[in-house]
């Protein structure tokens, strides 16, 4: 994947603010400037994972999941020199050169970088150089790219909260109660604060990441000021950013301002967005720091993490946040299969193993086995394995995200369209779900916006089964009155079978298609399959007419089945001869067979199995796909029994062609 790919999707119709780090971040009243006193409103990821682990990032399910357990857990199965040569071959491969790149390319303008303390001082007294080493790159990156990096501190000694991102050890927030840590961390900041005084890239130094301990407002004070006050004997320049008390939301204490170059920060991930849309609804809890910390004090705010939810929520919250000229930080830039990061990677079979040991699923692993897991988890972070979360992208960045729906991949039929492949923008713009997004996370009451968590981060429920080691999507969980818009390209009108492939296992479910808004065929009832994920059928819903930009919807009258493919056939294919070039493997065959034929066109394809007295066996029907197609037989009835040793015919069929093949099955 090349960098000049994504200038495709950053053009939106809206007015990028890309910045010159020439100069040094500044707060003037209420905004944050640049050297040119121009307001700069912050916006971009945070690289979670990268030098702070968090077990979740890495599906990994170990008990209290910090940097030190992972760490502790990995040297445990691969020994301590394996265990660096995967740690720094992961971090190279989770944010470099072509990351950075794609980050402004997108149009984001800053990077929150969590810091661990040992990487800078692994014990009181002592400094050293890793962390420059990790961080002196990306620093060259962004200079390259008009990005600003904040630095926060996410792990600081002892640990500000019991959470496992902290590194604490889950007993106690020791940097509150051990006065060691506190001086531990205010001379870490000076050392860091000393390296890059004169680094005008650095936009501010994000003291500390969610502490979170009752009875600190005093205490909390108390270290920020020792913190600044180390700051600032060598470094007056740089912006300072503190996060109230309970994971960055309590700013007991901690007013007035006690710095000139100060930002308040907190964290939001609760919480409907219905109430972010007005922005002078004073009932929203936010407007208590928009009122009591920003107008009181003249300060800038700053949203240091939100996040975690789907593209619905993340654009009313972000235009809320941009309103109020506050800056924000989304939480994640890249995770393993994770539909709200911006960037995701795949679990691969290999690491896989390891997922399966930590769920306490399969045994341990010898060294070897875990080794090349974790090896093959590392490369699956490089860029070119990754792929970017379109919808996430313009929501958080295209002011038109709310009104135009725009194609999710340029298709141009005929061919098979993918069901998931439906138009990125908002809910009732490229689809219409009844849950959007999670009003109530991280409480009792959570709620999914997509029951499958998978593939993408809108309402839409989407669904996966893997299939001979291939992940098979599909649009499950489908009620009524909910819907699915396509925007197709074509050089000029042409004429069109549509069909679509689907499963249930209830009846009564029926389908409506919707084109340019004028034209509606059915409903068209659909039958049960007796499955929801297997028995996919395939059926017929009519003939159109589209346009060279036609808008189709798919409609979901009476909902209760799953949807996988929509098929474009060409009405006139009917009349033109192929071969099919059938062929069956192995044969004879003991196990399972595997059926491969080819297609000119995307057609509606039956695959019948006859035994040798003409008896139907078995059936089903699958969309051919202009090129190789296949499908494994396992050897069963349609009513899934074992069938008996002998000979069979199989049969392929398509509108304008048939194959017929003998194959001998021996137990």
């Amino acid at each position: 994947m090349t960098k000049h790919l994504f200038t495709q999707i950053i053009i939106f119709g809206c007015t990028l603010n890309f910045i010159t780090a020439s100069g040094f971040l500044k707060t003037h009243d209420r905004i944050i400037v640049d050297e040119n006193n121009e307001k700069i409103i912050l916006k971009g990821f945070g690289l979670g994972g990268w030098l702070v682990l968090e077990g979740y990032i890495w599906n990994c399910n170990i008990e209290h999941a910090s940097t030190t357990n992972i760490e502790n857990e990995i040297e445990s199965l691969v020994g301590p020199d394996k265990k660096e040569e995967f740690f720094n071959l992961y971090r190279t491969n989770y944010i470099g050169k072509d990351e950075i790149n794609l980050i402004s390319d997108l149009g984001f303008n800053a990077i929150r970088v969590p810091l661990h303390f040992k990487h800078f001082s692994p014990s009181y007294g002592t400094f050293i150089n890793e962390g420059f080493d990790w961080l002196d790159p990306l620093v060259e990156h962004c200079r390259e790219n008009n990005l600003y990096l904040i630095l926060d501190m996410h792990a600081a000694p002892g640990g500000q909260n019991t959470n496992d991102f902290s590194d604490s050890d889950g007993q106690e927030a020791r940097l509150f109660t051990e006065l060691e840590n506190q001086l531990w961390l205010a001379s870490t900041w000076r050392y860091i604060a000393e390296y890059y005084a004169d680094e005008p890239v650095i936009g501010a130094y994000d003291l500390l990441n969610e502490p979170a301990r009752w009875g600190i407002a005093n205490t909390l004070r108390n270290i920020y000021e020792r913190v600044v006050d180390s700051i600032r004997v060598v470094d007056p320049n740089h912006i300072v950013i503190i996060e109230g008390n309970w994971y960055g939301n309590d700013h007991t204490g901690l007013l007035p301002p006690f710095d000139d170059e100060m930002v308040y920060s907190f964290h939001h991930y609760i919480g409907s967005s219905a109430d972010s849309v007005t922005s002078n609804n004073a009932s929203h809890w936010m407007h208590q720091y928009i009122t009591d910390i920003s107008a009181e004090y003249d300060v800038p705010l700053w949203i240091g993490e939100f996040g975690e939810n789907s593209n619905h929520w993340a654009f009313n919250k972000k235009n809320f946040f941009e309103r109020h000229n506050i800056g924000w930080s989304w939480w994640n830039f890249k995770s393993i299969e994770r539909i709200s990061s911006l960037f995701s990677y795949n679990i691969t079979p290999e690491y896989q193993n390891l997922i399966d040991y930590w769920n306490g699923n399969t045994s341990k692993p010898d060294s070897v086995t875990a080794f090349n897991g974790l090896i093959s988890m590392a490369n699956s972070l490089k860029f070119d394995s990754c792929w970017v979360n379109k919808g996430l992208h313009r929501a958080l960045i295209d002011s038109n995200f709310d009104s135009i729906s725009m194609p999710y991949l340029n298709f141009q039929p005929p061919g098979l369209l993918p069901a998931i492949n439906y138009d990125t923008g908002n809910n009732l713009i490229a689809y219409y779900d009844t849950q959007v997004e999670d009003p109530s996370k991280f409480s009792a009451e959570t709620e999914s916006w997509n029951n499958g968590w998978s593939y993408r981060n809108d309402g839409v429920d989407i669904g996966s089964t893997i299939i001979n080691n291939r992940i098979n999507y599909f649009v499950g969980w489908i009620e009524d009155e909910e819907w699915l818009k396509y925007t197709i390209n074509l050089d000029q009108p042409d004429n069109f079978k549509i069909l679509v492939e689907i499963a249930s296992f209830i009846s009564g479910s029926k389908i409506t298609l919707e084109v340019d808004s004028s034209t509606s065929i059915g409903p068209i009832n659909l039958p049960n399959t007796n499955g929801w994920d297997n028995g996919w059928r395939v059926i017929e819903i009519g003939n159109v007419t589209l346009s060279e930009n036609s808008e189709i919807k798919i409609i979901a009258t009476d909902g209760g089945f799953n949807l996988k493919n929509i098929i474009f056939e060409d009405l006139n294919v009917a009349s033109i001869p192929m071969s099919l070039n059938l062929h069956c493997y192995p044969n004879p065959v003991n196990s399972t067979l595997s059926i491969y034929w080819g297609s000119d066109f995307a057609l509606k394809t039956e695959i019948n199995i006859y035994n040798t007295s003409g008896k139907l066996i078995f059936k089903t029907e699958k969309i051919s796909q202009k090129g190789t197609n296949s499908f494994t037989w396992g050897l069963e009835s349609m009513y899934g029994k074992v069938i008996p040793s002998g000979v069979y015919i199989v049969k392929v069929k398509t509108s304008n062609a048939e194959s017929v093949k003998k194959i001998t099955y021996l137990k």
